[in-house]
């Protein structure tokens, strides 16, 4: 049969096959286009970080370090160690916090205390912590670091290792040595305490500086008997010193104690009345000083210091005037009159009696300047302690 126009015969085949390659061709390159492109990409930096030499590893190597080199450097001030030993030879503080550990006061000792048997020795001062020392062994057992302000004051129970703390942060805390342990704060005093002393029964008597009382700490009852200290010292021409301050206190029985302050007075109480029972006016006499507004001014020494031979008639006195003072109780503990004077240069900062042997002896530390700050100094006076033997006549 013979085919018309548009048969068979005007197919062009071999365009036919080229034009469907042509068009898996368009389809093959769109859905490869991004692949191909990102491979180039990819091939083009490669080659460009041939070219300057780039390598991961050693990027990896310069970080790694550069991050131990810092490390070095933080902590190169910190320790130095014996290779041979392995034993740590010195701490140095490094950055803000201090690392390094004391074993002993960091600041200023105000007091010291040793247990009736000898065993234990507490210190404490102006770094707020109370050390508990061995005194057999010479090693720190304990620090206590209740306190917010200096430790002024310490006294052991007499025959007990119950310990009494006074502190400038207005507070007396009561501890068990025995077990390390602290027990109870004990709060009433308005200013600093800067005294303490205790004897045998659980009672401690304390006294509060500026709030010019003495207070009786009745540890079982829980409660506290207060002592208004309103002395005024009067002169023989009519100068009267009110007292501002009562700084040193000191025990001479259960029911009978001592004070004294800035106006130089020593007052005698009795637990069992709210005044004193006897008050010694200018115990130490009177200091003249130059004033440029005033001219010449007459001022008290203040009593620095009090210690007590326990349970006796007599007790001792300090200040800066030159001499330390011997007292003797009368008239059944109600009043007391001067017995003896021992020459001591500088200020008299603690006092305390003790029999060795049979022997009394009183020991007096004394130095240039006032043990709680520098506000007169005695250039020919030594610091240190003077150990003296009494040869007392019954």
């Amino acid at each position: 049969d013979d085919i018309g126009p548009g048969g068979i015969d005007d197919v062009n085949l071999e365009d036919t096959d080229d034009q469907e390659s042509d068009v898996e061709e368009i389809i093959e390159t769109s859905t490869e286009k991004r692949r191909r492109l990102a491979k180039q990409y990819i091939e083009s930096i490669k080659e460009g970080l041939d070219e300057t030499g780039f390598d991961a590893e050693d990027i990896d190597r310069d970080l790694i370090a550069e991050r131990l080199r810092q490390d070095v450097v933080a902590y190169i001030d910190i320790c130095y160690g014996c290779t041979k030993t392995g034993k740590k030879l010195h701490v140095f503080p490094g950055g803000r916090k201090e690392i390094k550990k004391f074993d002993g006061h960091t600041n200023h000792v105000f007091a010291l205390a040793v247990s009736s048997d000898g065993n234990y020795m507490v210190s404490g001062g102006s770094d707020k912590k109370i050390n508990i020392w061995s005194a057999k062994d010479d090693k720190l057992l304990k620090c206590f670091t209740q306190h917010k302000d200096s430790v002024s004051g310490l006294v052991f129970r007499k025959g007990n290792n119950q310990l009494y703390s006074a502190s400038q942060d207005r507070t007396v805390k009561v501890w068990n040595i025995d077990e390390l342990c602290y027990i109870e704060t004990l709060f009433g005093h308005q200013d600093q305490i800067l005294s303490i002393d205790s004897l045998s029964r659980e009672r401690c008597v304390t006294v509060g500086s500026r709030d010019r009382t003495c207070r009786l700490w009745k540890i079982v009852e829980g409660s506290q008997l207060v002592f208004r200290g309103i002395t005024k010292s009067a002169t023989e021409d009519g100068q009267t010193f009110k007292e501002g301050s009562l700084d040193v206190v000191a025990m001479i029985d259960e029911d009978n104690f001592l004070s004294g302050g800035d106006s130089g007075a020593i007052s005698l109480w009795n637990i069992n009345k709210k005044k004193p029972v006897f008050v010694y006016n200018i115990a130490h006499g009177l200091q003249t000083y130059d004033s440029e507004s005033e001219g010449s001014i007459k001022s008290p020494y203040w009593i620095t210091a009090l210690a007590t031979e326990r349970y006796s008639d007599f007790f001792a006195s300090g200040s800066w005037d030159g001499n330390i003072r011997l007292w003797k109780l009368i008239d059944n503990i109600h009043s007391f009159v001067p017995l003896a004077e021992i020459p001591l240069v500088g200020f008299v900062n603690a006092l305390q009696f003790a029999t060795i042997e049979n022997k009394t002896f009183l020991l007096a530390g004394v130095g240039q300047e006032h043990k709680l700050g520098r506000w007169k100094r005695i250039k020919n006076a030594r610091n240190g302690w003077k150990l003296m033997e009494l040869l007392l006549k019954t």
